[in-house]
């Protein structure tokens, strides 16, 4: 059997990387995933060859080091870091700064002003303020995404000529937006961190669903019809995904409209 804590230590392309492999009676492929630039995580069937295991990461390792390079540009990127004063945080595609000021109001607010979220908190300290900032950011990022996903659907719908039935704000490590057979639409949130063509792009691309439920060519054709440069819109979300996703904590209760 397998030691299912091995630790192991592999060299792809002058990266000195650990892999941790998981061995699961029932998998029958290997399942790999790059956790950080240093770390890759393995789930592979029992009894599977560690020599075996090797091969493929040697066999995928130009696709290991482009997500290796993919996550140090997230991590060297100083916007969505943290909830903190002074720091930046993207709003409809521009970086924000936070500025935190204590306030004598009982209930917190948060304003956007030019190119600066301020965030009113009554007087605490520090430790608590930055408690505090981050679920009432959330919840402000929130409610815009609502409204402005809310009023773009609408408006594209009818530029459209589709009917959907409702909308629903998630928030999803994988996806951006989903729209089922009976017109519901789903949107994550953290688009509305995107600049607001791209959002209009996945307004667009999950309304042409309800006219073609595939992504075959007809429907791209579809898209392109009412965003044009919607490849770019697709490779900017494709881009920057590691800096929406890297703020925030995940899968809070979804907001219904």
């Amino acid at each position: 059997m397998p030691n299912l804590n091995s630790m192991n230590t592999i060299t792809l392309a002058n990266y000195q990387l650990t892999y941790h492999v998981t061995y699961q009676k029932k998998r029958k492929t290997i399942q790999l995933k790059v956790r950080t630039n240093t770390h890759l995580e393995i789930t592979a069937p029992n009894n599977f060859p560690q020599v075996n295991i090797e091969k493929i990461l040697y066999d995928k390792h130009n696709w290991i080091i482009k997500q290796i390079l993919k996550l140090s540009r997230t991590m060297a990127n100083p916007i969505n870091k943290s909830i903190t004063h002074g720091g930046t945080v993207l709003y409809l595609g521009d970086p924000r700064t936070l500025i935190f000021t204590n306030t004598v109001r009982s209930r917190p607010t948060i304003h956007l002003e030019d190119n600066q979220l301020i965030i009113y908190i009554p007087l605490m300290n520090i430790e608590q303020t930055t408690a505090l900032a981050e679920p009432l950011l959330k919840k402000w990022y929130l409610d815009r995404a609502r409204n402005i996903l809310a009023a773009k659907t609408a408006l594209w719908a009818d530029t459209i000529n589709v009917h959907f039935k409702g909308i629903t704000i998630k928030d999803q490590k994988t996806r951006w937006g989903s729209c089922s057979s009976k017109g519901n639409i789903n949107y994550n949130w953290r688009i509305i961190m995107a600049p607001p063509e791209v959002i209009d792009y996945l307004v667009i691309h999950e309304l042409c669903h309800l006219l073609v439920p595939n992504h075959s060519a007809l429907f791209w054709q579809k898209v392109g019809t009412f965003s044009p440069d919607f490849k770019g819109h697709r490779a900017w979300l494709k881009t920057n995904a590691g800096i929406l996703l890297s703020i925030l904590p995940v899968n809070p209760p979804p907001s219904k409209q």
